[in-house]
C-alpha cells in the first residue's frame, strides 16, 4: 500500500485492510467462496428455492479481511439468495423476501419488522433494482492484492464511530455536497455492493454507510460500520484530507480522547 493511503488510514484511525470490489471473468487462484448452490440460471421467479440461511456474503468478506485474501462469488457460489440478488447475479428477488423484512409468514417465517407490512416490503424490493453483474465473478479483496494497473470499482472501509466522523466530514469536503453521505435501507450486502454501484452508475459522488442489518452485525467488530465509495472518490479523499477538518487541531484532539 502506498504511503499516501497509509497516512490517510492512520490519521482517520482505520485499522485493517482497505477492501476493493470488482467484477471479472477470472476466478482467483486462492481465497474464500461460499459453498455451491443451485445455479442461478436454473432458478425462476416463481420457484420454491433452497435457502442457505447460514451462508452470508458478509462472513466471507470478514474472512478475507482477516486473512488478506480474496472473497469471490458467482452464479453458483453466492451464499444466500438475497446476496445473489444484491450482487447482480440474480435479476429477481425471492417471493418470500417482502414478508421476511416485514410481518413474516404465519407458521413459516418470523418477520424482521423493518417495515410495517408485506405490501410495503414488496414496494421496497421492486424499487431496489441492483445493477447487474458486469462479469462472471465478483471479487472483494484487499487493495494490496490488486496488480499494478488494475483498480477496483468500489472501495470498502470499516470505520468505528470516530473514524466515521472523519470520513463523513471528508466526503462532504471533497464533493461540496452536504448530502453526499447516504444510509439507504438494505441488507448488509446491499450496502457493500448494490447501493454504491447504483449511485456510481448514476454519476452520484456519494458514500454509502452500512452495518445496520441486524442479522449481519455479527460479522462486524463491535461499534464498526461499513463505508463504501467509488475508487475515484476514495483517491480524492486520500489527497484532500490534510486540507479538510481531518487535518485540523480539533481532529487531533478527538483522536487523543
Amino acid at each position: 500500500m502506498n504511503k499516501k493511503i497509509t497516512a490517510f488510514l492512520d490519521i482517520l484511525g482505520l485499522d485493517g485492510p482497505v477492501m476493493g470490489l470488482f467484477y471479472t471473468d477470472q476466478i482467483p487462484e486462492s481465497g474464500i467462496t461460499p459453498k455451491p448452490m443451485t445455479h442461478i440460471d436454473l432458478l425462476s421467479p416463481d420457484g420454491d428455492h433452497e435457502i442457505n440461511w447460514s451462508s452470508c456474503l458478509l462472513s466471507k468478506v470478514r474472512y478475507a479481511r482477516r486473512k488478506m485474501c480474496p472473497a469471490f462469488f458467482d452464479k453458483e457460489h453466492y451464499g444466500c439468495l438475497g446476496a445473489a440478488f444484491f450482487t447482480g447475479f440474480k435479476p429477481f428477488y425471492e417471493s418470500f423476501e417482502p414478508a421476511l423484512i416485514s410481518s413474516g409468514i404465519q407458521g413459516q417465517m418470523q418477520g424482521e419488522r423493518y417495515v410495517d407490512c408485506v405490501d410495503t416490503g414488496k414496494r421496497i424490493y421492486d424499487s431496489f433494482k441492483p445493477p447487474g453483474a458486469d462479469a462472471a465473478v465478483l471479487v472483494i479483496q484487499p487493495l494490496d492484492l490488486f496488480a499494478s494497473g488494475n483498480r477496483p470499482e468500489i472501495v470498502l472501509l470499516f470505520p468505528n464511530r470516530d473514524s466515521l466522523i472523519g470520513l463523513n466530514a471528508l466526503t462532504v469536503f471533497v464533493t461540496g455536497n452536504p448530502d453526499a453521505v447516504k444510509i439507504p435501507f438494505g441488507m448488509g450486502c446491499a450496502a457493500l455492493v448494490s447501493w454504491p454501484r447504483k449511485f456510481k452508475r448514476k454519476g452520484d459522488r456519494v458514500a454509502v454507510i452500512g452495518g445496520f442489518d441486524i442479522n449481519g452485525i455479527k460479522y462486524f467488530k463491535k461499534g464498526e460500520f461499513s463505508f463504501a465509495v467509488s475508487y475515484d472518490l476514495f483517491l480524492q479523499m486520500v489527497d484532500a484530507w490534510p486540507d479538510s477538518m481531518v487535518g485540523t487541531r480539533a481532529w487531533k484532539r478527538l483522536k487523543k480522547q
